[in-house]
């Protein structure tokens, strides 16, 4: 699986594509859902090599929920730059995720994507014009780019979580 931090995007799609990214970002607290349903909590809680845990991987998703929303509101307020993110993930790090019940992460990331939609839904996601540089890929992003982005990091820990789970 590719390195998060090594993914380009290519932004040049227009906004009719907006429908199916909204939808897609809806759809991903059941998609959550359906990955972790059923596994034992030996394996939700594994943590090969070190590295995140399927229980610590859902739980990042939350986690990073109310970053999206300050990006989005950076771009609606035409901010030059989005705000900076901890590209340590010591929140997510220390945060004990293993010791939640794994419906509890699900649960959690539903609310925390449920105000992302509201927000989504408050302003106009259409608006080409507004972008804000994204601070670590040095591109301007539109609305839809970053719910793109949003959407495209929500599937690179599915992905993860599916390896773990298998």
């Amino acid at each position: 699986m590719e390195k998060w931090f090594e993914r380009t995007f290519d932004l040049s799609f227009g906004v009719d594509r907006y429908a199916a990214i909204y939808k897609q970002l809806a759809g991903a607290p059941e998609v959550l859902r359906q990955a972790v349903a059923g596994l034992p909590e030996e394996v939700l809680t594994m943590k090969p090599d070190g590295k995140w845990s399927i229980k610590e991987h859902a739980g990042h998703l939350s986690v990073l929920e109310p970053l999206w929303r300050i990006r989005f509101q950076d771009i609606r307020e035409k901010k030059p730059t989005m705000t900076v993110a901890d590209l340590n993930n010591q929140t997510t790090s220390a945060a004990g995720f293993n010791d939640y019940a794994i419906l509890a992460l699900v649960d959690r990331f539903a609310v925390e994507r449920n105000a992302t939609l509201s927000l989504l839904n408050s302003i106009d996601t259409l608006d080409v014009e507004h972008t804000s540089l994204h601070p670590r890929l040095k591109i301007p992003m539109r609305i839809i780019d970053l719910a793109y982005f949003v959407a495209e990091h929500d599937e690179h820990h599915f992905v993860a979580m599916r390896e773990l789970g298998r």
